[in-house]
């Protein structure tokens, strides 16, 4: 039986160790934190009840490798999924707009969608639909060195459009502006949730918290199949000889008895260990990957007045809020303006906004908060990035990078880093 060590406990890390497991390979999960879910993770109350994410996670119905991931560890029933696109988004005093595509006459579904999207003109509208069917067309490798703002501006996108469509997907979906994001990275998410059926456009939400969803069912499912799950034991160093690593050495102990190495953890943490050990980082041209935080803020409210599952809010620095009945999450990506600023002024203003887009809804009716600043969220999607991540190189061959950060052609997403774990797995398994 092949035996493989796999580092970090996240989506990358647990994926492929699931992968791994069901092909009989036996698992040792090294985890630095205490538990599993790496950036994604629940939290419990200030009462030690009732978890919250720390940010709010959603899924595509073009996230096939995540799905299958969870199918795999029987979590489906914990995901609520539309059967085709469905958001409403609101303006500032409460109207609200709705993009939404039949589940059927794909791709007709989709111009349906767009042409009844009222939050734009009419002109505006029909510029949106001659984007869409470029994009058909549209060889990405063509956009390399474009950010997303001037690919839109090529295109003929007007400043409403860029407003209320293409900068809340770019935000979403990249975590960071419309200035910065690479037009090649954004034109293959655009390709794969608009242009892959019409299921793929779908939001999938969990209805549980994110530890609930998949860490612990990922570690019940390795530990069923003979792996080992290990918490709060942080890798040191690697010792290597003939291009093999040979040891592994942690907090707590050396592991020599393995056959192959998985890292599923960022590149940050990975440099570390390199300069810890006989390993040059330059001998993997590791990328320099600039980062983004994300802002959560998480509200219990004694009445709550929402009746939908999730909103976009055009033009807030708040970008989404989430319904969880008993509590309320909004979220802020690319929050790098409001990130530092004190938790007092952050709640002021979203009050603020909020009694501007919900007419319906009061401050009064908050009865506690929680504010989740994860400050090196996800990389930065930007045209420096997209080379930078395909002139990787592995110079140790029982050693297999896994992450959102690999060449994976995603962003930074949950479907980026299960990809990369399947994958790293795949690789084991072929030896």
């Amino acid at each position: 039986m092949k035996k493989c060590l796999v580092i970090g406990g996240g989506f990358a890390g647990l994926s492929a160790s699931v992968f791994l497991s069901e092909q009989n390979v036996e698992v040792t999960l090294l985890e630095a934190s205490p538990k599993l879910g790496g950036r994604a993770y629940s939290i419990l109350d200030n009462n030690g009840k009732n978890p919250y994410d720390n940010g709010q996670h959603i899924l595509m119905g073009c996230y096939y490798d995540t799905l299958n991931f969870l199918s795999k560890i029987n979590a489906l029933d914990r995901l609520d999924i539309q059967d085709s696109l469905n958001v409403t988004f609101v303006k500032r005093g409460g109207k609200e707009y709705k993009l939404k595509s039949p589940k059927h006459f794909y791709p007709f579904n989709l111009l349906y969608g767009i042409i009844n999207y009222k939050a734009v003109s009419m002109k505006s509208r029909l510029k949106m639909i001659d984007f869409f069917i470029d994009l058909i067309f549209c060889d990405e490798d063509d956009l390399g060195g474009l950010t997303v703002l001037q690919w839109l501006k090529e295109k003929k996108q007007s400043d409403e459009a860029i407003e209320a469509l293409w900068k809340i997907i770019t935000v979403g979906a990249l975590n960071t502006t419309v200035e910065e994001a690479s037009a090649k990275i954004f034109a293959g998410i655009l390709k794969q949730i608009f242009l892959n059926g019409s299921k793929a456009a779908a939001i999938v939400v969990p209805n549980t918290g994110l530890s609930e969803l998949y860490a612990q069912k990922s570690a019940e499912y390795i530990l069923s199949r003979g792996g080992s799950i290990n918490p709060s034991e942080r890798v040191l160093k690697f010792v290597t000889d003939q291009n093999k690593i040979r040891e592994v050495s942690t907090d707590k102990n050396h592991y020599k008895d393995f056959d192959f190495v998985i890292s599923a953890v960022p590149v940050y943490s990975l440099e570390k260990i390199f300069n810890n050990s006989n390993i040059s980082t330059n001998d993997f041209n590791l990328p320099s990957l600039k980062y983004s935080p994300i802002l959560n803020i998480h509200l219990w409210l004694k009445q709550n007045p929402f009746s939908k599952k999730f909103y976009g809010l055009v033009g807030s620095q708040f970008h989404w809020l989430f319904n969880h009945e008993g509590h309320i999450s909004i979220t802020t990506s690319s929050a790098e303006k409001i990130i530092n600023e004190p938790n007092e002024k952050i709640l002021k203003d979203l009050y603020s906004d909020l009694e501007i887009y919900f007419p319906i809804f009061e401050t009064g009716f908050v009865t506690d908060y929680q504010i989740v600043k994860e400050r090196r969220a996800t990389f930065i999607p930007d045209t420096n990035s997209e080379g930078a991540r395909e002139k990787v190189v592995n110079q140790i061959w029982n050693f297999i990078l896994a992450g959102d950060w690999t060449n994976t052609g995603l962003p930074s997403t949950i479907e980026s880093a299960v990809i990369s774990g399947r994958l790293a797995a795949d690789r084991v398994i072929a030896f």
